[in-house]
């Protein structure tokens, strides 16, 4: 168990040292390019930052555990818009938070809700549909990630205006290499992290679904929290939510990839008996969502204890997810 302790202590470190790095990397990038900060949190930050996600949900989908799969899929966005009051409280007062975004961002997160719709089309209606081998959701969801992705990068040209950041200039050819080495580093330590908490879980005392309410989420969000706060530092808001609803946005997408993995026809058959605490957990993502979506666009000056009113919100309804999944006994 020392060993494991040890594992998942090192790998969380390399993930940290290296999510503040990409941020600021990715954030080079964008200015030589031209591409907006939130499409670089959108599209490349969160594509890297959610392999953890990806690997979990294929692998359980490979093992013949679809609970755990869509679960995981699911489950990850909870914790991700609760990093929404992380970034609230390390401003320290001079938030809130939401209102530095632009408001664009509202679209992402109008995908995340109907990703995640979907999602509950799959479980609660369509759940023995097949085509080819697969749900129709499951394509259904790919059609609209790919579709929301394209109109994300229409509407930031459109809308976007080019940020000033505290980055320091580095040539293109710099900022692609460290990009590159500090996604390769985040996926490596990522996947070790995953096989470290999963066995310190099942040596614990402590009852699965508590695991992964608390453990397995932050360690599967933990790249997505590392390049926020390191975006954060050279103040790429922008960034932070193209990362955070792109991240929920892939994570949904992952049952599309969970899917073409489960050997026995469509993956949201395969959830039995557990299906209502897979719907309880979408619905909760989306209620987030939503929440986050509506922060962004009424732009709320209001502050308690120093902390924006929405992201307090945020803060309370996950600590409530989390309760409710803990008392149902779910397993993430």
């Amino acid at each position: 168990m020392l060993i494991q302790w040890i594992i998942f202590l090192l790998c969380s470190l390399a993930i940290v040292l290296a999510g503040v790095r990409l941020a600021k990397y990715g954030d080079a990038i964008g200015k030589h390019s031209g591409i907006g900060q939130g499409w670089i949190g959108l599209l490349f930050l969160a594509t890297i930052t959610s392999v953890p996600e990806l690997t979990t949900t294929v692998t359980g989908a490979t093992i013949d555990v679809p609970n755990i799969a869509i679960g995981n899929a699911l489950g990850s966005n909870l914790f991700n818009l609760a990093i929404v009051a992380v970034m609230d409280i390390l401003l320290l007062g001079s938030g809130p938070f939401l209102r530095r975004v632009k408001p664009y961002h509202v679209v992402s997160g109008g995908a995340v809700v109907l990703l995640s719709g979907l999602a509950i089309l799959g479980i609660a209606v369509f759940p023995q549909a097949q085509v080819l081998g697969l749900s129709p959701i499951s394509l259904a969801i790919l059609g609209l990630y790919v579709f929301a992705v394209f109109l994300l990068f229409r509407v930031e040209k459109r809308d976007g205006v080019p940020e000033e950041s505290d980055a320091e200039t580095m040539t293109m050819a710099r900022a692609i290499l460290g990009f590159s080495v500090s996604a390769v580093v985040i996926v490596v330590a990522g996947i070790f992290l995953i096989h470290a908490s999963k066995n310190i879980a099942s040596g614990s005392a402590l009852s699965g679904s508590f695991i992964g309410a608390i453990l397995v989420a932050i360690v599967t969000s933990l790249p997505e929290l590392a390049t926020s706060i390191g975006a954060l530092r050279i103040g790429a808001y922008d960034m932070i939510m193209g990362n955070l609803f792109g991240s929920n946005m892939f994570n949904i997408l992952t049952i599309f990839f969970a899917d073409i993995a489960f050997r026995r026809g469509s993956i949201f058959s395969g959830l039995g008996a557990q299906a209502p605490n897979q719907l309880l957990i979408a619905t909760l993502g989306i209620v987030m969502a939503t929440m986050a979506v509506m922060g962004i666009a009424y732009r709320s000056k209001r502050k308690v204890l120093g902390i924006g009113i929405d992201s307090l919100s945020l803060l309370v309804v996950y600590m409530v997810s989390v309760a409710l999944i803990v008392f149902r006994g779910i397993d993430l």
